[in-house]
């Protein structure tokens, strides 16, 4: 291959890249959403991971997320800022230096994020980060804090297998 053939094709996959990177979809996450994905992806595995930018311990999280994410493409995670109204192209920023490759994710959108606590678990007063593990049977396991990489390889793991015996 000559060299402006490596040139023009450096040039498209970095085209590719970038578009990929902007064309993430942001939707409001309000109350009922929580019961809306859970419905989206009943008989399918799940991980719904809650971050805020201000939450170092959340991008971590989110990176540990992305290395795993190419490993296990069959378990979908779902990612919620929990920034009220969060400015498109922070979110956007964020989940780029994270390393995540999401078609979509969400972001609050109430004016009092506390509905938003109460609707996904009675207990919730917004500690971060918070990450619910769904199975294909929809069972949710709720972790807060970091999760464990070795913890979170086990468990996409074995939903992996799940579906692709």
């Amino acid at each position: 291959m000559g060299p402006f053939k490596l040139i023009l094709l450096a040039v498209f996959l970095f085209i590719s890249v970038v578009s990929k990177a902007n064309t993430i979809e942001i939707r409001p996450f309000v109350k009922g959403s929580f019961a809306e994905l859970k419905q989206e992806y009943s008989n399918q595995p799940f991980v719904l991971i809650f971050w805020s930018e201000s939450c170092s311990y959340c991008m971590k999280e989110l990176a540990m997320f992305a290395k795993l994410q190419g490993k296990y493409p069959d378990v979908p995670l779902v990612v919620v800022a929990t920034d009220p109204f969060l400015d498109e192209s922070e979110v956007k920023g964020m989940l780029e230096r994270t390393g995540l490759s999401l078609q979509k994710t969400w972001v609050f959108a109430e004016q009092f994020p506390e509905r938003i606590y109460a609707d996904v678990h009675k207990r919730w007063r917004g500690e971060l980060p918070v990450t619910h593990f769904f199975d294909q049977d929809n069972r949710e396991v709720r972790h807060l804090g970091i999760v464990k990489q070795k913890a979170l390889e086990n468990w996409l793991a074995a939903q992996q297998q799940l579906i692709n015996p």
